[in-house]
């Protein structure tokens, strides 16, 4: 039990150190030092986190990330800064927590801790991307306060219960270990965004005269659409590339995924190649019965296609609104040729319809061996 609780203070302080590491330590130091909770002999190495002066820092850095937490994107550039400083701050912590060990368990145990607070860092990091997408700054007040109020609640059940605390923060980790990948994608594409912002002008000016598309088709990709979908290098268009949106009834097709947009000679479909599961993938995107629609947001361009039960959104840099607006008339110009070419076969099937019903009916040919209906024998009836 003993070993457990230790476990459960060392992976409970790098988890929320990986948060807000000054909030953590700050709490930490004042429960040492006005005796809060009374240190059990095997927690004494955790007496330097009580002296005044690691106090008085960790307080006035705190109150400088209380601040900066709760502005837009100022939250971001803090947590980028961070990003090596949580990790390696936790995993002093957590080797206090534990105490004397020998020195192959000191590895394995900053590993751990490290890994700890980077998942939980990065949790919060890409939270707070996916929040600057909407500039506005009360859900960033509101995260922000959520955070502190979820470290002092973590800080009280390690003091309280570390045992518990130890399957609580082990849960927490399983959780954000398996959706870390997604995370991934959402920080790598938010960042890609918004440097791309910074280099471009943000304006958005009406299409005065449509771009020429790319059309770049190397090997791997001329392999990727014949295997899956059988089109051929002359059939190829145009290949930009962009960034998948939130997508639905295209399946497989998830958000943040860097890729390229293909467009081709068949109107019936659009793809869009990209790797995804450390393998090469191709996603068909039907294009029957769609509306094409431009949507400028904060960070992007975002070209919709949406149909009943289908809405696939493909993003580009927000300074590319005459790129993004080309790829929305290419594809409209194709879907209008497609919908003449159906009518204009319906109008000639009708006409030819017409004509059919117009001439005469076809007469019965009449035997030349005799003239009149022909009269069958009748058996007679004894």
């Amino acid at each position: 039990m003993q070993i457990l609780e230790q476990l459960g203070v060392a992976l409970g302080l790098a988890s929320l150190a990986g948060v807000n590491l000054y909030l953590t330590v700050l709490i930490t130091g004042l429960a040492i030092r006005f005796d809060w909770v009374h240190l059990a002999d095997r927690y004494h190495s955790l007496d330097a986190l009580g002296h005044p002066a690691v106090i008085g820092v960790a307080a006035v850095l705190f109150a400088m990330q209380f601040f900066a937490d709760k502005i837009p994107w100022v939250d971001s550039l803090w947590d980028s800064v961070h990003t090596l400083i949580r990790p390696v701050g936790a995993t002093m912590i957590a080797l206090q927590a534990l105490g004397q060990m020998p020195a192959y368990m000191q590895v394995v145990a900053a590993l751990c801790a490290g890994g700890a607070a980077l998942t939980t860092h990065g949790a919060k990091a890409g939270t707070r991307l996916l929040i600057n997408h909407s500039p506005e700054p009360i859900t960033n007040i509101t995260m922000s306060l959520a955070e502190d109020v979820g470290v002092m609640g973590g800080m009280a059940l390690i003091m309280i219960q570390p045992a518990i605390a130890l399957a609580v923060f082990g849960t927490l980790l399983v959780i954000l270990w398996m959706i870390f990948p997604r995370m991934w994608r959402l920080i790598r594409s938010t960042w890609w965004l918004a440097w791309h912002k910074l280099k471009m002008p943000g304006l958005r000016h009406p299409l005065a005269k449509p771009e020429e598309l790319p059309r770049e088709v190397n090997d791997e990709l001329r392999l990727l659409l014949q295997t899956k979908a059988a089109v051929t290098d002359s059939e190829v268009l145009w290949t930009v590339n962009c960034l998948s949106g939130k997508c639905k009834g295209v399946r497989g097709l998830s958000a943040n995924l860097r890729g390229m947009l293909i467009g081709t000679s068949r109107a019936d479909r659009l793809h869009f190649a990209t790797n995804k599961g450390l393998r090469d993938r191709l996603f068909n995107v039907a294009l029957q019965g769609v509306t094409v629609e431009v949507e400028s947001k904060f960070l992007s361009e975002n070209v919709v296609i949406a149909a009943r039960g289908m809405r696939a959104v493909f993003r580009f840099p927000r300074g590319d609104s005459a790129l993004a607006e080309t790829i929305a008339l290419r594809l409209r110009e194709s879907l209008e040729a497609e919908m003449t070419s159906v009518q204009e076969l319906g109008s000639q099937a009708a006409t030819s319809k017409e004509v059919w019903e117009t001439l005469p009916p076809e007469r019965p040919k009449v035997s030349s061996d005799h003239e009149g209906p022909s009269i069958l024998p009748v058996p007679a009836i004894g």
